[in-house]
Parts: structure tokens; sequence; C-alpha cells
């Protein structure tokens, strides 16, 4: 009885992450991803403990009617250990654990085989059907170690350096044989690797690089849909893989890329981004790269659903002349048939069922997160009898805007390198002041807010979040410039989400701790025996109150609230409302970008596995458009002059009459103001 629980339980599971493969992507409640994370994990637990179940009946000589039947049992649990085509990996760390996978294999082919021997009753009809089943279990359970191994880390960065594959001799050559005969495509992806050497060996300069990218940019392509299908060529996506391992990509070959990518309009490039993203993810977390890759892999696989069906079929005009338990019998036709229409679900849905994805824009805000604290939720409450209450409160209530709030970032981040490219960069120093802003562009005429960037970037971050609350609920505040306005909200709790929940996709060494000592702030600044209001703008406003007689430190608060108060009034001063909130959406679009530059490619690609992330996104489009990588700051090397501050409210000229505009770049405007323009004598 347990053993027909067990196997049945391993079936059940395996559906359950067939489903979970087609929602996982999806913006889902933390105790569902918990529950998927279960159902991963105890996949490969039941089917191991089915084995060694199976194993010790028949250490033990135990006998019954039904015993003959599990022949075919142990290879369905070699099956399920195979796990799901579209979840080889749940996170980024499974893949390297790729060696702990195989020895597993060979341990539980090992017992299943000798549950093979022990339990074979000598029908050949059976056996027909067990080694079919053999068959189809040894390389579904040895496919996942193999596709995990090609996922680590290790595995991509030699994929991208052929010298690497010459240094480690004959193994490789042996492991290249035979991904040949797995995959007809190896031979170009070769060859594309020693494109990628040869572009290595003759890199250019910075300056190079610059001088060359910045000469006849090309202007919007007529033909968008063919312009992106070239920027979305093979060689090109060679570069994401670069990226993910934290490899320096040659700067020859952005140029190309840089230029694909200057032809296309925010919505083309926003869904290049999508499909990048998208194969990365294939790559990282599923084993469709190798099933679907050509050769002899995909017919192999291929046919793998039609064995099943064919083991059925055999155990089906085979069982009615032996006298089995018929609840073995029946356990039997259960575990072939489901097992036979989950392997064509794969295969008919699978591709289908990867390309479902909610784009979303997670939100976190810290008036709410202040707001729930003090008139906590009846999940809040609960939360509290297990000491999770903080926890709760941050990662349960985080929102998801749509997709047109992608969309709209995206479009204010590619104008803004646009014009940087066009406008801006000339020389190897103003490519890397470009890369090194994170708000001093915008408040360029208003240096008296300069002191607001002049400490550690997640300070500076929650400092400029509060001060964007603070305006969008003051009471001057009118519909004018809503616009901006939304955008900037919409990237300012992003940020907040950022610093709160993915603190080290944010910036190496960002502390989330600041969220909540700023909500502590916040009760010591209002009063601890008073009623918070239960919305953000009453609080906004209750701070603006009670911030004109505070003095920085009083009441054991932090400076923090009080310089964010104190940014908030400076920024409320500008007359010109639509301007006010065009500087503040340009200060968030270049935190945005310095931000995801300066994330490891790991940390990108470990965040995948939930959804599509908008820093992602714009990491990757910050990249295909020429822009610094996190791996350019240490593996590049810089130009002398190039750490210097450029006196950016001065214009240059290039040295051969060429005139260089110096002016303000508003974000999501189609047009430059000029501010002053030099020209040669």
């Amino acid at each position: 009885m347990r053993l027909r629980i067990l196997v049945l339980g391993s079936l059940f599971v395996q559906y359950t992450l067939f489903v979970s493969a087609a929602v996982r992507r999806c913006a889902l409640p933390p105790l569902l991803r918990l529950f998927i994370w279960l159902a991963y994990l105890g996949g490969d637990a039941l089917a191991i403990y089915a084995l060694a179940t199976l194993f010790n009946r028949n250490k033990q000589g135990q006998q019954h009617a039904g015993s003959g039947l599990e022949v075919l049992w142990a290879p369905v649990l070699l099956i399920h250990l195979g796990g799901q085509h579209m979840m080889t990996a749940y996170s980024v760390e499974d893949n390297e654990l790729w060696r702990r996978h195989a020895i597993t294999v060979v341990s539980q082919v090992t017992i299943a085989l000798y549950v093979f021997c022990k339990s074979w009753s000598g029908e050949k009809r059976l056996l027909q059907a067990a080694i079919l089943l053999f068959v189809i279990g040894i390389i579904r359970s040895s496919h996942k170690p193999w596709c995990l191994w090609n996922a680590s880390v290790r595995s991509m960065v030699n994929s991208v350096s052929l010298s690497t594959r010459r240094k480690e001799g004959f193994f490789v050559l042996c492991c290249e044989a035979l991904m040949c005969a797995y995959s007809f495509c190896l031979p170009e992806a070769r060859n594309i690797a020693r494109e990628r050497e040869g572009d290595e060996e003759k890199d250019k300069t910075l300056e190079e690089f610059v001088l060359e990218a910045s000469k006849n940019l090309p202007e919007l392509a007529r033909d968008q849909e063919q312009a992106e299908r070239l920027a979305a060529s093979p060689l090109e996506q060679t570069n994401i893989f670069n990226l993910l391992v934290d490899i320096s990509v040659p700067y020859s070959r952005r140029i190309k890329c840089l230029k694909l990518l200057m032809a296309l309009d925010y919505q083309h490039a926003y869904r290049l981004s999508t499909y990048t993203l998208r194969l990365s993810y294939f790559w990282l977390y599923t084993k469709l790269p190798t099933i679907f890759g050509g050769g002899c892999g995909s017919c192999l696989h291929l046919a793998l659903p039609f064995l099943t069906l064919a083991s059925l079929i055999l155990f089906s005009t085979n069982h009615k002349n032996h006298d089995y338990n018929a609840t073995d019998v029946k356990v039997t036709y259960i575990l072939f048939s489901c097992t036979t229409v989950l392997d064509f679900l794969l295969f008919l849905t699978g591709p289908c069922i990867l390309w479902i994805a909610q784009e979303k824009v997670s939100q976190s805000n810290l008036l709410s997160f202040c707001t729930r604290k003090r008139h906590p939720t009846v999940m809040m409450k609960l939360a509290t009898l297990v000491c999770c209450k903080d926890y709760v409160n941050m990662h349960c209530y985080t929102k998801h805007l749509p997709i047109s709030s992608s969309l709209q970032v995206v479009e204010l981040v590619h104008g803004y390198i646009r014009d940087g490219w066009k406008r801006y960069i000339h020389n190897a120093a103003s490519y890397k002041s470009l890369n090194s802003r994170r708000g001093q562009w915008a408040l360029r005429h208003l240096r008296g807010l300069r002191w607001s960037l002049d400490m550690s970037f997640d300070r500076s971050v929650l400092l400029w979040h509060i001060a964007t609350d603070l305006c969008f609920h003051h009471q001057s505040t009118t519909t004018r410039g809503q616009e901006c306005a939304a955008r900037s909200r919409v990237i300012s709790n992003y940020m907040a989400y950022l610093l709160s929940i993915r603190p080290e996709m944010l910036m190496p060494g960002t502390r989330n701790n600041i969220f909540t000592v700023a909500c502590d702030d916040v009760e010591l600044m209002l009063g601890l025996g008073g009623a918070l209001p239960r919305d953000e703008s009453g609080i906004a406003q209750e701070i603006l109150v009670e911030a004109q007689p505070l003095v920085d430190g009083a009441h054991n608060i932090g400076a923090l609230l009080p310089n964010a108060c104190k940014l908030a009034k400076s920024l409320m001063e500008l007359c010109d409302e639509g301007r006010r909130w065009e500087v503040v959406q340009g200060v968030w679009v270049e935190m945005l970008c310095y931000s995801a530059g300066r994330c490891r490619g790991y940390m990108h690609a470990k965040n995948m596995n939930e959804g599509p992330e908008l820093l992602s996104r714009v990491w990757f489009l910050l990249s295909f458009m020429g822009m610094e990588t996190f791996a350019d700051r240490f593996q590049k090397l810089e130009p002398p002059g190039t750490n210097e501050e450029e006196n950016e409210d001065k214009s240059s000229d290039d040295g051969e009459g060429r005139v260089i505009e110096s002016g303000f770049y508003i974000p999501g405007k189609t047009h430059f103001i000029p501010t002053r323009v030099l020209i040669s004598h």
C-alpha cells in the first residue's frame, strides 16, 4: 500500500510541476511560490524514496502476486527523476549541483536495474515493455544533469571561449564529438566561437570604440520589422552569455550591435529585450535548448513519448494472461496512461507554455509599509504569532503594474541612451561620464540639490523615493505634469522594491535594513502614541507638517528623513510644476541606468526564474546599445583622464571644427534643449 501511494504521489508531483512551469513566471504570492519550490524538491525525493522502497522489498525477498509489475514501476520512477522539460532548475544555484544529480542518477539507475533483475517474471512481452521504459527512463534521468551542467557558470564561460577548449585537451574533444552527434548546429556554434575569439584578440581601445561608434549613427529605420530581425541575428545574441557570466564583450563586436539598436524605436527595442530575456530563461532553467537545438537530440526526445505509448500497448496485451493483483494493474495503467499523456503534452504545449510570462513592474512604497505596520492586516496579525510580521509586510504586499508601465520605462531609457550617443558622447571621458551619472545630469542646473547624490547609492535612492512621494502628495501639486509624475513614481517605487526585496540587484553592498530604519523614523517623527493616517497621502501631509520645526538628529531620528523633507521642499520651490517633475523623472532614469549597469550578470540570471525583471530588461538594452557593463569596470583598461570629472557646464570642441552642444535632455521628450553652443573659429 505504501509503495502504491509513493508511486502515485510521484506522478501527481510531476503534473504539479508541469502546471507550475506554466505559471512560475507570473506574479504569484510568496506562499504559492513556496509550494512550487517544495514540489520541485519533492519530485526527486519521492522518486528516490519509492525506488528505495522497491529495493528494500526485493532485498528482503518479499514476493506476492503483484510483484512482477514492479519491473514497470522502477523505470517509470526514473522518468519522474528526470523532471519536467520546462523546469530543469528552480533557481540558478541548482545548475551548479549537476554533479550531485549525476551521482543520484547513477545510483538510482543501478537500484532500478537491481529491482528489474529480481522482479522479472520471465514474460517476454513484459520484458519488452520494461526494456522500452528503461531506455526512456535512463535517457530522461541522465538528461537532467546534462542540462544543469550546460547551464552552469563554468560551462557558459567555456562556451564563449574557444581558447579554453584548446587548453582542456582530449576530454573536451570527446565532448564536442558527442555534441556533434547530438546536434547538427554545433559546427556553426564553433565558427561563431572562433569569430568571437578573433574579435577579442584584435579588440579596439575604448577611445577607438567611442570615435567609431559616434560616427554616422543611424536614424530610426523606416522598416522597423526588418531592423529588428537584423538586430536579433544569431551572431549578436551570442553576447547574452558573455553578459550572464560577467565576461566583457569586445568593443569591436559592440559597434555593429549598437548601430542596429540605434535604428530601432523603443517599441521594437522592447520586443528585442523580451526575446533576449526569454532566450536567457530557456537556457538557464529549461531543457529546451538541448531538445530543440536540432540534430539527433531533437529526434530522440521526439520519439520518447511514442516509446512510452508502445510500452502501454505491450502491457495492455500481456497482463490479461497473468494473475496480477487487480489494484497493482490499475496503478500500472494509471502510471502508463498519465505518463504518456504528460510526455505528449510536454512537446505539444511546452514551447507555448514558456511564452507565458506576466510582464510586470514590481512596486514597493515606504509610506504604504508604514501604514500597514501601524494598522496591520489580518495576515500580518497572524504573522505576528510566528515573529515574521515585517517579512510579510514587505513581501506579501508588493504591487505589480501592467506591461504598459514597463514599456514607458523602456521608452525613457531608450531615449536617454540614444540622445547620449548623439548629443553628448564624443570621447572616452564623456563615455565614462555618461555611464557614471546617477542624477548629476538632471540636476546640472540645480546644483543646490547635488548634495542629495553625494552619499551612498542606497541612501540616495531612499532619500529620493521619500522626496518623490512627499512632492506627489503635496497640497500644491496639481494635475500639470502628471505624466512625468506618474512615470517618476513608477521608477521610484520600483527602485524601493529593489532596495527592500532585491538589494543584491540594486547595487553590490546595498543594505536593505535602511528601509525599515526609515519606517521607524517616520513613527518617531509622527509620535509613537499618535494614530498614523491610514493612507499614503495622509502620512505624507503629516511628515511635511512635522518636519518644519525638526532639527537633524532630534528625537533620535536619523538624518535621512529630515533630508528627504529638505529635498522635497527645495523641489517644491520650483515654480514650474512640469519642469519639477521632468527633473525628478530625469534623476530616476539616471539612477535606474546606473543600477542596471552595476548589477552582476549572475544576479540578473538568478532573478529570471520569477519572470522578466525590469532591471534586467534595462540592463540588456544598455549593453546592446554600447553602455558600460559590470564586467567592463574590472576587465577593461581605463584610459588616462577618464576618471576625472568633466565640467559639464562647458562645451568642448572635438578639434576638427565639429560643434558640440551642451544641453539638457528630458527623458521621454523628443527635443533637446541647448544651453550653450561653442563654435570653432
